[in-house]
């Protein structure tokens, strides 16, 4: 410790400057060298003890700029806070403030460093105009600024044109879907007329496969109708159930139709049982050949109406003219 040097005188002359400090603002006259000299002499600091400080204030002003150097910033603003604080007009002590904070914003990017980092540049401008360490920092605050204030109107810029972009694109893909479900409905519907256009011609081959068999049962009853009642009995069954299937139609019809192909093997097992004269083999030959072909349409209509059915029911009932269609019974 130096020769009538007090810690304590020393502590309470820093708080004694802070206070006279943060009283003024900029715009405000601050208190000279020589007016802060006269204020710690007041209280009681001898000038041995005013030029100890002084010295003071130089060792932790080059201890802040050893640490600027090493970017050590935090470490810098302590020692050059505590530099100013003795002598706020200590040569370059504000700009090192200045750049201290200005390199603890651009590391960190905190805000208040940024603040600090302008306010110590403009104040050390008031003693020192031609500082160029201040100069530079206020000059590189403001770019920044600048920049920053691009960049958000860049950014909101960017995020007007994605939204409309992405606005944009949900339109595209609603009215894709839209135009894809109407695509797709429509082609469901296309395939409802295809399909149900192929169970009615399918029918119409079964239906054309009956009546060239039935055309040949006047002709297997006229060759023993006379000599058999109960073939003459099955006779009028037949034609009972043909004038009731020609009032009918869908599964009523089918069953029907069933009924008629029982009665009509009946009536063969009755004319085998009178003998089987060339004709009539003949005759049996045609109406078996003919129910082969009835086997074949219907096998063909059952396969037509499954896959129209199964268009139906994927429908789910959008389209209330199309019904589901009846199957035969398999033979």
């Amino acid at each position: 410790m130096e020769p009538g040097y007090s810690e304590e005188k020393f502590k309470q002359h820093i708080r004694t400057v802070v206070t006279a400090a943060e009283g003024d603002s900029l715009e405000e006259r601050p208190l000279t060298l020589d007016e802060l000299k006269e204020l710690a002499l007041s209280m009681g600091m001898r000038d041995d003890e005013w030029e100890a400080l002084q010295k003071k204030a130089f060792v932790h002003l080059q201890l802040a700029e050893d640490h600027l150097k090493a970017r050590n910033f935090e470490q810098a603003i302590q020692e050059a806070e505590q530099a100013t604080s003795i002598n706020p007009y200590i040569p370059n002590g504000n700009s090192v403030l200045a750049k201290s904070y200005q390199m603890l914003w651009l590391e960190d990017n905190e805000t208040s460093a940024g603040e600090k980092a302008e306010y110590y540049a403009r104040k050390e401008l008031l003693t020192d105009p031609n500082d160029k360490v201040a100069i530079n920092v206020l000059s590189a605050i403001n770019k920044k600024k600048k920049l920053g204030g691009k960049d958000k109107k860049a950014i909101k810029k960017y995020l007007m044109i994605g939204g409309g972009a992405v606005l944009l694109v949900i339109i595209l893909m609603v009215l894709f879907n839209q135009g894809e479900q109407s695509a797709a409905s429509n082609e469901l519907e296309n395939q409802l007329i295809e399909a149900q256009e192929d169970v009615f011609s399918k029918l119409d081959l079964v239906e054309t496969a009956i009546d060239q068999r039935n055309a040949m049962l006047p002709d297997l009853f006229g060759v023993v109708s006379n000599e058999s009642s109960d073939l003459s009995a099955l006779n009028r069954e037949i034609d009972n159930l043909q004038n009731k299937i020609d009032e009918v139609s869908g599964s009523a019809k089918f069953e029907l139709e069933q009924k008629l192909d029982e009665k009509i093997g009946e009536a063969k097992l009755l004319v085998q049982k009178y003998g089987q004269p060339e004709s009539v083999k003949r005759l049996m030959i045609q109406i078996e050949g003919a129910e082969n072909r009835i086997a074949f349409e219907k096998k063909n209509y059952n396969d037509a109406v499954k896959s129209y059915n199964i268009l139906v029911k994927k429908s789910k009932g959008a389209y209330p003219d199309y019904e589901l269609e009846s199957y035969y019974n398999a033979d």
